[in-house]
């Protein structure tokens, strides 16, 4: 049975657990400026999310609006900066997405670049315990018993150590992180996390900030 989570649309409370903040991570919903209206909310929707990269250093941060991505302007997707602290949220980043949850489009998810600028080397894993829901062709979804579905973009399929309908053990290793796409991009992970709400008195599942939970789980395997 899948959970609630109750969501006021200003989204302006708190869980009682909270990521630490520090030099590393920029707040909640501050985007890049002029890339769309983020959520500044510390709330950790998925306390005990596991990081979806095996390993760290790694580097949450836009893909389309950095050195070499599409509005990035010029520059090369290995720049210094794309793989250097701090973090910065990109879930309310203007896409073509309509969120209910963000006032500017967005964008799903969180783009995370693994620790070095080098396709399929890098392990995405399970945030949590769960099946192998969908098997897509750059993408892979994990769902939970409670119903959340945790979302892998732009794997190497050629890498894939699931199939559909497996169960899947926390941690466990699902694919390499790629640049795999209609065209290539930037090499990064696509991470995103899907739950049902109660928005506006009705409940609908819809994709859910991630930024918080992912700074609290990378805090766990990095420190």
């Amino acid at each position: 049975m899948m959970r609630l989570i109750y969501l006021c649309l200003a989204l302006t409370f708190s869980f009682a657990v909270q990521a630490e903040e520090s030099s590393r991570f920029m707040a909640p919903g501050d985007l890049i400026e002029g890339t769309g209206e983020g959520i500044v909310s510390k709330a950790i929707f998925f306390p005990n999310m596991r990081f979806p990269v095996e390993s760290g250093p790694a580097y949450a941060k836009s893909h389309a609006y950095a050195p070499g991505g599409f509005k990035g302007g010029g520059g090369s997707e290995c720049d210094e900066a794309n793989y250097s602290y701090p973090w910065r949220d990109n879930f309310c980043e203007f896409r073509r997405a309509d969120l209910p949850v963000c006032a500017s489009g967005g964008h799903q998810g969180q783009d995370i670049r693994p620790a070095s600028c080098e396709a399929s080397k890098h392990w995405a894993v399970a945030a949590d315990n769960g099946i192998v829901a969908h098997v897509g062709r750059f993408a892979v979804t994990i769902q939970t018993a409670s119903g959340t579905l945790y979302r892998y973009v732009h794997l190497d399929m050629d890498t894939l150590q699931v199939k559909p309908m497996d169960k899947i053990a926390k941690g466990s290793r699902i694919g390499k992180v790629s640049n795999n796409w209609l065209t290539k991009l930037p090499i990064h992970l696509h991470f995103d996390a899907k739950d049902t709400v109660l928005l506006d008195g009705q409940a609908k599942s819809v994709f859910l900030p991630p930024y918080s939970s992912l700074v609290a789980s990378y805090q766990l395997i990095m420190d």
